[in-house]
């Protein structure tokens, strides 16, 4: 069976890529608007204008309203005629309980209006269930799930639905049975509630849980995702569409988006942006407009918003700074900057070399991927030399290149000299030039040590599996506490005069 996703570009675990579907192309990732079937507020023709070429719409609702046995497309009755993904009811579920359909009414209802992207009838298991509840939802879902993909149309693309909330390992289980059944795409429902309570880090580790448990190549959708704060991270962690109905329903209790939160449209004295419809507006004259116009023109402005900002995730990811992207992102809200840990876990898309400099600026870049993708390559390189020249790193790049190392080298013998990195570790000589060590940009000043783990690590792996005979090291006061609380046998030196003293002692 041929892949339905085609990747171009990737950074951390994000990808670029073409989802095919019966109807066309679809460039990934995306958001993907939530259309009303009978009642849409915002003119279709709007959505197209933007550039969406996937939408999704409520297979229940619209069989409710047009009846089981309707023959009509999908794409006739909201007037789309691009790629259309139907949700079988599930929010609904967890809305108002029970529906009174089953999952075979649902997805033969599905096929029958001609879906592009179907998700089978599930069971939403929220984030305030206890566990038993919990367990009891994913069993239903499953057992909808493996009977829809038995009677399932091969022209659509079926979409397991994870469940499982905030318990993370029902979350895999999920998963891990939706692919064994033979889904194409994964949807990871039930997130709507945790995004509400601004629990991003319960978020990340639902979306990585899930990635982890289904297979690389198939596409990952998330239920529920509107809001400009998430859009960077769900991408970062690796989904590849994410819907949402935000765009409405912030714009009807007056909240316009910005590109990190919302604002009440009350509250503004400026429009921060030059959409086509702030293009059109004071904030003072939108603020005036009747309740029904102002929701529509509001959540017209927040469909341009996040359009904008997966846009700007792609060029990101085109750049290779997503990494960089994300967490200055994450600083527009605390609770968003908490799950930033997450991210030291993440990475197997990031490229090998990229065509510009990395940033490193704060602590948090120690876990940057291609740190500790350096880092773990020096850990496997063992030296014969018998003495170690540390320095601290320079400006300039690569080492070798440096008038200090030209110094050095012309009075060493046997030696191996390298410079200390609070980011990389310990970077030798002969790996200077390799990406990222000369490929990098970070802050000109004595760091500490105490807020890098990974540089602890990676300097006492170093000396400890070289056995070096003599270790010479231009230390700042920060690494020399280090030496000596760890009691590495070595020689400090304050200066570079000191340094150049001290190699020629021991040469004596």
């Amino acid at each position: 069976m041929k892949d339905i996703l085609e990747v171009s570009n990737t950074d951390l675990d994000a990808r670029i890529g073409i989802l095919h579907t019966k109807h066309g192309k679809i460039e990934v990732p995306t958001f993907v608007p939530v259309v009303h079937p009978i009642k849409q507020e915002i003119s279709i023709d709007v959505i197209k204008r933007l550039g969406f070429d996937l939408v999704i719409t409520n297979a229940y609702i619209t069989m409710k309203y047009y009846g089981k046995e309707i023959n009509e497309s999908i794409h006739n009755i909201i007037n789309f005629d691009k790629s259309i993904m139907t949700d079988s009811g599930g929010y609904q579920v967890l809305e108002y309980g029970d529906l009174d359909v089953d999952y075979d009414e649902v997805a033969r209802f599905e096929s029958r209006i001609k879906s592009d992207i179907a998700v089978p009838l599930d069971k939403p298991t929220g984030l305030n269930i206890d566990r038993g509840r919990a367990e009891e939802y994913v069993r239903k879902t499953l057992e909808a799930s493996e009977h829809t993909i038995k009677i399932a149309d091969s022209d659509t693309i079926w979409v397991g639905p994870i469940q499982g909330g905030k318990y993370l390992d029902l979350i895999e289980y999920s998963s891990r049975r939706l692919d064994r059944l033979g889904y194409e795409m994964f949807a990871l429902g039930s997130p709507t509630e945790v995004m509400e309570a601004y629990d991003f880090r319960l978020l990340a580790e639902m979306i990585i849980t899930a990635k982890r448990s289904i297979p690389l190549n198939k596409p990952l959708h998330l239920f529920g995702a509107g809001n400009p704060l998430t859009i960077p991270l769900a991408i970062a962690l690796g989904c590849d569409t994410f819907d949402s109905a935000s765009y409405m329903l912030y714009a009807k209790d007056d909240r316009y988006m910005l590109s990190n939160g919302t604002i009440n449209i009350n509250d503004i004295s400026y429009l921060p942006c030059t959409c086509f419809v702030c293009s059109n507006y004071k904030a003072s004259e939108l603020v005036s407009l009747p309740k029904k116009e102002r929701s529509i023109e509001i959540a017209k402005h927040n469909l341009c918003m996040i359009k904008r900002e997966v846009d700007a995730v792609k060029e990101a990811i085109m750049e290779g700074r997503l990494w960089e992207y994300v967490i200055q992102k994450s600083r527009s809200h605390p609770k968003l900057f908490a799950a930033n840990y997450i991210l030291k876990d993440i990475g197997s898309l990031t490229p090998l070399h990229k065509k510009h400099a990395i940033f490193f600026m704060d602590s948090i870049d120690q876990y940057r991927p291609e740190a500790r993708r350096f880092r773990k390559m020096v850990r496997k390189i063992k030296y014969s030399s018998d003495l170690l020249i540390l320095i601290p790193e320079q400006d300039e790049h690569p080492l070798y290149a440096t008038s200090i190392y030209s110094r050095l080298k012309s009075i060493s013998k046997n030696s191996l000299i390298a410079y200390y990195s609070p980011y990389l570790g310990i970077v030798p000589e002969e790996l200077s030039d390799l990406f990222p060590a000369a490929h990098h940009l970070t802050p000109s000043k004595e760091f500490n040590i105490g807020e890098f783990p990974t540089f602890k690590e990676a300097f006492l792996d170093f000396v400890r599996y070289n056995h070096f005979n003599n270790i010479i090291i231009l230390a700042e006061h920060s690494l020399m506490r280090f030496i000596n609380e760890y009691d590495i046998k070595c020689k400090m030196v304050k200066s570079y005069d000191e340094l150049l003293d001290a190699i020629i002692q021991y040469n004596i």
